[in-house]
């Protein structure tokens, strides 16, 4: 007859490292796995809708103003980042978008940045 054998079981953990990725590791890695970014700085339009109440009004402003402050965020992120404009003034907003590409018969990689003051359109 055999023993019943006990085995002690370590309770799960989750292990979090956070590693600091350097720009050009982070542009690497991005080129990688094809992602391309895209960004905008123009404000979105104001979409006001008939028959709101006061509250309802108060609610909107408040989350559009929490959404102006979390867009001047990313694009303060992206700007520090990423491309800016250089021939053009950009104070009324611009739209970027960075590709990565490469040429089959050479073998060479590619980065192309696209910086412009007139709509990009989205992919």
């Amino acid at each position: 007859m055999e023993r019943p054998q006990v085995r002690m079981v370590e309770p799960q953990t989750e292990e979090i490292n956070t590693r600091e990725v350097s720009g050009w590791e982070a542009e690497q890695l991005l080129r990688k796995y094809g992602q391309d970014q895209q960004f905008t700085t123009r404000p979105e339009p104001i979409q006001e809708v008939p028959g709101q109440t006061f509250e309802e009004m108060v609610a909107q402003n408040e989350a559009q103003l929490r959404n102006e402050q979390l867009r001047r965020q990313q694009q303060y992120n992206q700007q520090m980042n990423g491309p800016r404009p250089i021939t053009f003034n950009g104070q009324d907003g611009y739209d970027s978008e960075v590709r990565y590409g490469s040429d089959s018969d050479s073998g060479f990689g590619f980065k192309i940045e696209i910086t412009t003051d007139m709509k990009l359109p989205k992919y």
